[in-house]
């Protein structure tokens, strides 16, 4: 093993000499934290945020040594989960990227000097195939060799030739080629569920190939690149035999999740950010400002130029704004209507207006603001309209069950064939675009009239008894509040099963519902739309109230708006998960709401204790709200603009 002198004084050096600072407190049993290296090079190039110096590494291993972390093995880990020796307190493991040759030159030996193990995670096809952009060499087989025959060291795969990007849209955007289905522009298709299978299988077979060549044996730890994975490729691991699976996602890993080990990136930053983030490793929740927007206003299908530069002149507008959430619109609804008969993502039940929304969120997201897919939940129009008539949510008029009335044409959330074209919509959504979550439309709700499709009588029937419900439609009884309360939570169910399909490819996804503020005022009024404001909570990441005072025709804004707020501080977790959107369009006078009244409620949900705020709509074209104005109080921007 190659030993660098002056590293070794270096490290002997910092040991003695760097200050101790506070540490935080014990972790739950079973949990570990991973840290995540790349290069370790004598010093790091300016912009290069993961490469780390040797100095700041050393800082970074004297921190753990004298603030009671424990670096501990891979086999301790598996240990501790089959029931043996408990980690110790504060346990930490050690991963380090790629194999550059630092790993093999400092970064072994200064661990060998404290006695601490590391994980190096190979890409088979780099060292074949060295890239040209890299920080420092990388290692060779042999030393690859070498370093494996340490006790102290675990060789893990990265796989064989995953650590690329592939297209993803028709547009050109990439992404890491483990966590999305192909864009093959030559023949204008996208790769199917069947193909990135296959494509995900080659990998993993030609690198255990490779493995059993050079080393003479197959690593049981997989280390997904740029940590994208999604609940087929773990199958895919699975099946090669690699139970344990190593991400990016945020927090302490366990010991009773060892599919997916969380796993912290170490960047190129100072030493108190790495402080932070051992204290803090879930990182801190986020205060949300985010605007809801209508991609209708920036397509055109006749021309890909002009809805190209509308996407620019929009995300202009939402860099300045210093917003750090969007809710953007999947489906198309020019006129309207809320009844979605076409989507902006490729998919497998409804038409497509354009191909946009995946290349839109992409835009957005490299700016650094998170997109959650604005989605109807039950008012989507099927092409087949005797299909989409027989699905419909019906209501009881003068006891005969007809079509409902409703505004929102919706499918009826009882019947299982509604459920599989939903979820099949909300999986094809995931797989073709790298969204952070889902807001979950206003149009999931029934009424005190409804539901008397034949899949919901059928289930009110087995829950209620042969009776049925009929007798209980439009008054406050007993049995009236119990089929409420049976809507409810059919609905959160039906919601449920969308927040699995996004999962399967978008497994980190957070979820928020749109919520009536009647509900949240009254919580009778769950006899009118089957919602409920606490199980909301208990069911959501989010919830986005509706906070339209001139919609609910309020004489005082602001003094409403503040006792929403009031009303979410009363009850577990409402704070923390409550979004206020408030109405930037009055809709009954057809007249933009004046910019300084719509400041002035946002400021009273802020100066109530409200934490996340929302507007809706918005538009670039008109400038409306005033952008000057809007980013007063929407801006994330710690201290405010002066207007």
């Amino acid at each position: 093993m190659i030993k660098n002198l002056g590293m070794t004084i270096l490290f002997m050096y910092l040991l003695l000499c760097i200050p101790g600072m506070a540490a935080a407190g014990p972790m739950n049993r079973g949990e570990f934290l991973v840290l995540c290296y790349h290069a370790i090079p004598l010093k790091a190039a300016p912009g290069d945020n993961y490469s780390i110096s040797r100095q700041r590494f050393v800082e970074h291993m004297e921190y753990l040594r004298t603030h009671g972390y424990n670096p501990v093995s891979f086999r301790d880990i598996l240990e501790a989960r089959e029931g043996g020796r408990a980690l110790p307190e504060k346990p930490v493991l050690l991963t380090f990227d790629d194999a550059y040759v630092s790993y093999y030159e400092f970064v072994v030996p200064v661990l060998e000097e404290l006695g601490y193990p590391s994980v190096l995670a190979v890409v088979g096809n780099f060292i074949e195939y060295p890239p040209k952009e890299l920080p420092e060499p990388l290692m060779t087989w042999e030393q690859i060799r070498e370093v494996s025959s340490n006790k102290l060291v675990t060789v893990a795969s990265h796989s064989y030739n995953l650590h690329r990007a592939v297209q993803y849209t028709p547009q050109g955007n990439v992404a890491p080629s483990s966590g999305v289905l192909a864009f093959h522009p030559d023949t204008n298709s996208y790769e199917t569920e069947a193909e990135y299978r296959a494509r995900l299988d080659a990998d993993f077979r030609e690198q255990k190939n490779i493995f059993k060549s050079k080393l003479g044996y197959i690593p049981t730890v997989f280390v997904w690149p740029y940590g994208e994975y999604n609940r087929v490729s773990l199958d895919i691991a699975e099946e090669n035999g690699f139970s344990y699976t190593v991400t990016l996602d945020r927090g302490p890993a366990h010991t009773d999740r060892l599919d997916r080990i969380n796993r912290l990136m170490v960047e190129n930053s100072p030493m108190n950010d790495f402080i932070r983030m051992l204290a803090m490793p879930q990182g801190e929740r986020k205060i949300l400002r985010t605007v809801q927007v209508d991609l209708d206003l920036v397509v055109d299908p006749s021309s890909p130029a002009k809805t190209d530069k509308n996407l620019g002149r929009l995300i202009d507008r939402l860099v300045e704004m210093k917003v750090n959430a969007v809710f953007l619109q999947a489906f198309a609804d020019p006129d309207g209507s809320g009844n979605v008969e076409n989507v902006y993502f490729h998919n497998r039940v409804l038409p497509v207006r354009a191909d946009v929304f995946g290349w839109a969120a992409h835009q957005i997201m490299i700016r650094g603001i998170e997109v959650f897919a604005w989605m109807p939940t039950l008012s989507v129009v099927l092409p087949d309209r005797a299909q989409n008539d027989r699905l419909r949510v019906r209501e009881m008029r003068n006891g005969e069950s007809v079509p409902s009335t409703s505004w929102y044409r919706r499918l009826s959330p009882f019947s299982e064939e509604t459920a599989e074209l939903v979820r099949t919509i909300y999986e094809d959504l995931a797989s073709h675009s790298r969204i952070r979550g889902v807001l979950f439309q206003d149009d999931a709700y029934l009424t005190d009239y409804e539901d008397f499709h034949p899949a919901a009588v059928n289930k009110y029937a087995a829950h209620f008894g042969d009776e049925g419900v009929s007798e209980a439609i439009g008054d406050d009884s007993e049995k009236a509040q119990e089929w409420a309360r049976f809507k409810t939570e059919a609905l959160i169910n039906f919601t449920g099963s969308l927040k699995e399909a996004v999962k399967k490819y978008r497994p980190t996804a957070l979820f928020a519902r749109n919520i009536y503020a009647q509900v949240m005022e009254t919580p009778a009024a769950e006899l009118w739309f089957a919602q409920d404001y606490e199980l909301f909570l208990k069911n959501y990441d989010y919830v986005v109230a509706m906070a339209y005072p001139q919609m609910e025709e309020v004489r005082r804004p602001s003094e409403w708006l503040k006792s929403l707020v009031a009303t979410a501080q009363r009850m577990p977790q409402g704070p923390e998960k409550t979004i206020y959107k408030i109405q930037a369009y009055d809709w009954k006078e057809e007249a933009w709401i004046k910019d300084r009244i719509l400041l002035d409620e946002m400021r009273a949900v802020l100066s109530s204790g409200g934490k996340h705020l929302a507007y809706y709509p918005d538009n670039f074209r008109e400038d409306a709200p005033a952008l000057n104005i809007i980013k007063l109080e929407i801006s994330t921007k710690t201290f405010p603009f002066i207007p």
